[in-house]
C-alpha cells in the first residue's frame, strides 16, 4: 500500500476532479512548486496509484441515452469466457464480478431498447440476467473526495 500524506490526498483530489490542471496551478492550489508536484505525480504513477488520465463524456449528447445496470448469474463456469464476451462488447462500459445471487454485474449505454434487447441476446447466452434502465442519478459517478473518505475512517497518516 502506498502512503498518503496529506499533500498526496489533496494532489489526486485535484487531479480527478480535473485531471487537464497545469503543475504549476496544482502547486499553487496545494503549496508546492511545479517540480516538486511533477516529483510527486511521477512517484504516484510509478507505484500505480495513478493508472490513467482520461475524458468523461456525457453519452447522452453522442446518442446513447440509456444506462443500464445487467445483473448476470453465469450458468457457465468458465468464467474467462464471460469475460471475454464482455469485453468485446463495446457498450459494456464496465462489468464487474460480484458475490451475491448474481455473478457479474454490468453497467451499459445503448440507444434504445432495441439496441438494449440486441444487447442482453449477446449476454443471455452466459447466463439469466434482470436488467434495470436508470431514469436518474442523484449520485453520478464521481472521484472519492480522499481527504474527507480518509478521514472518516479514522486514518490519520
Amino acid at each position: 500500500m502506498f502512503h498518503l500524506d496529506d499533500i498526496n490526498r489533496d494532489l489526486l483530489d485535484l487531479l480527478q476532479a480535473d485531471g487537464r490542471l497545469s503543475y504549476r496551478e496544482i502547486g499553487e492550489r496545494i503549496g508546492l512548486s511545479a517540480p516538486a508536484v511533477t516529483e510527486r505525480i511521477r512517484k504516484l504513477e510509478e507505484a500505480g496509484v495513478i493508472t490513467g488520465y482520461r475524458a468523461t463524456i456525457d453519452y447522452e449528447k453522442i446518442g446513447f441515452p440509456i444506462l443500464c445496470i445487467i445483473r448476470l448469474n453465469a450458468t457457465n463456469l468458465d468464467r474467462s469466457t464471460i469475460d471475454d464476451v464482455m469485453r468485446a462488447i463495446p457498450e459494456i462500459i464496465e462489468a464487474n464480478r460480484v458475490t451475491g445471487s448474481e455473478s457479474h454485474v454490468i453497467r451499459a449505454r445503448v440507444r434504445s431498447t432495441a439496441h438494449l434487447e440486441e444487447l442482453l441476446e449477446l449476454v443471455t447466452g452466459h447466463g439469466t440476467t434482470v436488467t434495470n434502465i436508470v431514469t436518474s442519478s442523484p449520485v453520478p459517478r464521481r472521484p472519492m473526495n480522499l481527504r474527507k473518505a480518509l478521514a472518516y475512517v479514522g486514518d490519520d497518516d
